[in-house]
């Protein structure tokens, strides 16, 4: 079996998204359940090797049952955690982690983020396809609201364009996904 961590209920339900739109482009044919998934709650618990999670996870890799496995973390801002905000912070961190765990044969991993600004959030990358004069009238409608908090700015991003876009909420054939879709393909090969 193969298992993807991530951070929160939100990103595991983008990346089924993401599979399940693989799966109609004939990327490859997998099935993915909740088993699949492991979502530890937030970066600095993904982040933590005595996280709970990590030994569940490690006696499954023991006795066999895992196989294969895919760590996704947000980038976040460095602004923000200087620690382990940032695309080379974040990479350090998590690279730390996976030898600390002596998992590295089995393990990849991608940091989510803004391609062009390299911080932010999985809803970030989400976000980075969208057509930027879109993402100013969300902008400004965030100014305008005076909704700034940092959790509560990525949600109401998120769902403005679900709201503004139902059809087609993300563009998953978007060049800025493509290294996503390999270590998916690879993970499920």
């Amino acid at each position: 079996m193969v298992k993807i961590i991530c951070e929160g209920r939100t990103d595991k339900n983008n990346l089924k998204n993401l599979i399940y739109y693989m799966n109609e482009e004939k990327c490859f044919n997998v099935t993915v359940t909740d088993d699949n998934f492991i979502v530890i709650g937030n970066k600095s618990n993904l982040l933590n090797e005595n996280d709970t999670g990590y030994k569940t996870l490690l006696q499954q890799i023991y006795a066999g049952l895992v196989t294969k496995l895919l760590v996704i973390v947000d980038a976040d801002d460095k602004e923000n955690d200087f620690k382990s905000g940032g695309l080379n912070n974040t990479k350090k961190k998590i690279e730390t982690l996976i030898a600390s765990l002596k998992i590295q044969d089995i393990s990849d991993y991608f940091i989510a983020c803004d391609p062009d600004t390299k911080k932010g959030y999985f809803e970030s990358l989400f976000l980075s396809t969208v057509d930027n004069e879109l993402k100013r009238c969300y902008e400004e409608f965030l100014k305008c609201s005076k909704l700034t908090a940092k959790d509560n700015q990525k949600t109401i991003m998120e769902e403005l364009h679900r709201l503004t876009k139902p059809n087609k909420p993300y563009d998953f054939s978007h060049e800025n996904f493509d290294e996503l879709k390999q270590k998916l393909r690879n993970l499920f090969e």
